[in-house]
């Protein structure tokens, strides 16, 4: 187990009713939305409202999602983007930072969703990358320095870590180029 960086591509107005109404998140993955939880005695001690018992939601993705994961190699190839731990901003970042926050937890935190143009921009970032120059000019001792997940970077040869890392890259690389060839959005979370 551990921490999956996980990439869900849907439709711009599959995003949109998504992030007007967070539970519509877990449609992604079931055919059902969890009912709204209730506010907690505190809660509706200082003026809460509990939610209608009947509130029904009938909205359905309009086309199916595809999805790809990169198992624990999101924070390496995070690092080989931007050269830094949590930091970073645009494209490059997207992997931690950017897009619109769903406001329900999935996995460890809040996905993020990027439009069908912010994904071009990322694609077009990604597209101008290159897996083998990104594989020699990455040193473990710089990701065991910044604690970047998994933390295996002193226990492995560079073959095996930074190959992991660059190998995922490819496939994350493919899946946004697929993405934004057919004009459609992201989900990005970590499962």
């Amino acid at each position: 187990m551990g921490m999956i960086g996980c990439f869900c591509a849907l439709e711009d107005e599959d995003l949109e009713a998504i992030i007007h109404e967070p539970r519509r998140v877990h449609l992604l993955w079931d055919d059902s939305i969890p009912p709204r939880r209730q506010p907690s005695w505190l809660a509706r001690l200082f003026g809460a409202k509990l939610h209608p018992e009947t509130e029904v939601d009938s909205w359905q993705l309009s086309k199916p999602v595809s999805e790809t994961d990169v198992d624990k190699a999101w924070h390496g190839i995070h690092f080989l983007l931007t050269g830094t731990d949590w930091e970073g901003e645009g494209p490059e970042a997207f992997i931690v930072h950017g897009g619109q926050e769903i406001a329900e937890e999935v996995g460890y935190g809040y996905p993020r969703g990027f439009t069908s143009q912010e994904v071009k921009e990322i694609d077009a970032v990604l597209s101008s990358m290159d897996a083998q120059n990104l594989y020699d000019n990455a040193d473990p001792a710089e990701f065991a320095k910044y604690g970047i997940y998994p933390e295996v970077w002193k226990d492995e040869p560079k073959e095996e870590c930074i190959g992991y890392v660059t190998e995922y890259f490819q496939q994350l690389q493919a899946f946004v180029s697929e993405t934004a060839a057919s004009n459609r959005a992201m989900i990005v979370y970590l499962g």
